[in-house]
């Protein structure tokens, strides 16, 4: 009897697992519609991301356009302004530019939020750009709304980007903005810099350059000092000045192991007198022991200027020419100062030494007259080259270079004598120029963090037989093409 019910049971269980009218339906209708549901979710997340992407893509590349020109000059802001505009352009016509903000620093940590602490409308002080695009709303596919959510998810973007410039092989030191004047905002300073690297007559002026070695504080127009390079450090030779630190060496070499940055420099004290012996190597003048090195130290290939030798052949122990120098006279000449910085009176002219900056009119014709008194260029000066010249000293030094072998009646030729050895341009002095007198770091010898106005170059008119003082024109500003320029430009946040 249990035999024949336990084998009645096993029909029915085998019955009910080989049935298949229709009873697993429902658990097939429930699966579809999780399968359908999930797909339809990912195919919408995957929507989103695209579209998540596709802002911040556009967000990145109008921050980065903008901070490309945010190099502290007063255009900077609208030069940024402009090219968002232009960028923005050619974006996909989904992502358009909500709101652009411009900052002078950022916070600490990347999760701090930006506060109206950090944003700037000063285009000198401008380093950061903030750009936030338009929200885009998406409609999904899946009917969030029958489950209680939305049918509509929104995206979004932002990014913040900055400017920073570093130079390198670049001359550690510094040079107060010489056409900076009191009471100038740094917005005013700046543009007045900006203004004469444009102008063919401010570059014309000469400039008196004096050491801060001796000053605490209270640096001007003109002044000028030393830097802590921001990477690399000053050279350290055997040869050459003891003193300085290798400060001497560094200002020497043709490419020194240093770099500097735009968005702040620190200020060391240096030896003035050190410096100059190393400025001078590229007049061929060698002292202060650089006598033992010159091979490492080339001189300029044109060093005209005003002296002579003993016995017109001991170039290496060659002095000015007359009690005035660098004021020319019979036997040979200097490039000439500006008239204004000339005092005249019964015991004969001599230097004004209480002008920074002169007045651009300077005595070409008398200059060429007497340092190109033979050879091939004595009746070929370059045009206006006259008593009241309309060229610059540095086209003058440029001009030069076709006429090295002519001499002063002192027999001084342009090519260097003492070490025969040149190259073009070493009178040429790169500096980072501050507006010593707006900054918003206290100049001092040891002020850290300095910003730079600019970077630029000045043109060596003579050499400095003693004491920390120069003669210079302004060349210009160094600009983005220039080979020890890097522009730096990225992404923040």
């Amino acid at each position: 009897m249990m035999r024949l019910w336990l084998g009645h049971l096993r029909r029915i269980f085998e019955g009910l697992r080989s049935d298949t009218q229709g009873v697993i339906l429902p658990y097939v209708t429930v699966m579809l519609v999780v399968i359908i549901g999930v797909a339809v979710l990912a195919l919408d997340g995957a929507r989103y991301m695209e579209l998540q992407t596709q802002l911040q893509s556009g967000a990145d590349a109008s921050a980065l356009a903008a901070a490309a020109e945010l190099d502290r000059t007063p255009t900077a802001i609208q030069r940024a302004l402009n090219a968002i505009s232009k960028f923005g352009s050619g974006l996909n016509q989904n992502i358009k530019i909500a709101d652009t903000k411009f900052l002078s620093s950022l916070p600490i940590r990347d999760s701090d939020p930006i506060l109206p602490v950090h944003i700037t409308n000063d285009p000198t002080r401008a380093a950061f750009v903030e750009v936030t695009v338009e929200p885009v709303e998406m409609r999904t596919i899946l009917p969030a709304s029958v489950f209680g959510g939305a049918n509509v998810v929104t995206a979004g973007a932002q990014a913040v980007a900055g400017f920073d410039q570093v130079v390198c092989n670049f001359t550690p030191v510094y040079v107060c903005n010489p056409f900076e004047r009191p009471g100038m905002s740094y917005l005013q300073a700046t543009q007045a810099l900006v203004d004469a690297s444009n102008d063919p007559t401010s570059q014309r002026k000469l400039i008196r350059l004096v050491g801060t070695q001796n000053m605490g504080r209270g640096f001007g127009a003109g002044n000028f000092g030393y830097l802590n390079p921001t990477t690399g450090s000053y050279l350290v030779e055997a040869c050459g000045p003891a003193a300085g630190g290798g400060l001497g060496q560094t200002i020497a070499a043709s490419r020194p192991t240093t770099c500097l940055r735009l968005s702040g420099v620190d200020v060391q004290p240096g030896n003035d007198q050190v410096a100059m012996d190393g400025l001078n190597t590229r007049f061929d003048i060698y002292a202060n022991g650089f006598q033992s090195c010159k091979d490492n130290y080339i001189a300029d290939v044109n060093v005209r200027k005003g002296y002579i030798a003993p016995g017109n052949v001991n170039w290496c122990n060659a002095k000015p020419s007359g009690l005035n120098w660098p004021l020319a006279d019979g036997v040979a000449a200097a490039l000439p100062v500006d008239q204004n910085m000339i005092l005249g009176g019964s015991g004969g002219q001599q230097l004004d030494t209480t002008i920074a900056i002169g007045n651009g009119t300077w005595d070409c014709a008398s200059y060429w007259s007497v340092a190109h008194y033979a050879g091939p260029g004595q009746d070929s000066p370059p045009p206006g080259c006259t008593s009241a010249a309309t060229i610059s000293r540095y086209s003058v030094y440029q001009y030069e270079f076709n006429y090295i072998s002519d001499r002063s009646r002192g027999a001084e030729y342009g090519d260097p004598q003492c070490n025969p050895l040149g190259i073009k341009f070493r009178r040429v002095l790169n500096a980072a120029i501050i507006n010593c007198g707006s900054s918003p770091v206290a100049m001092n010898n040891d002020a850290r963090n300095v910003p730079v106005a600019a970077f630029g170059q000045f043109f060596l008119t003579v050499p400095a037989p003693s004491g920390p003082s120069l003669y210079a024109e302004f060349v210009g500003l160094i600009k983005p093409t220039d080979p020890m320029n890097h522009d730096m430009v990225q992404l923040y946040r």
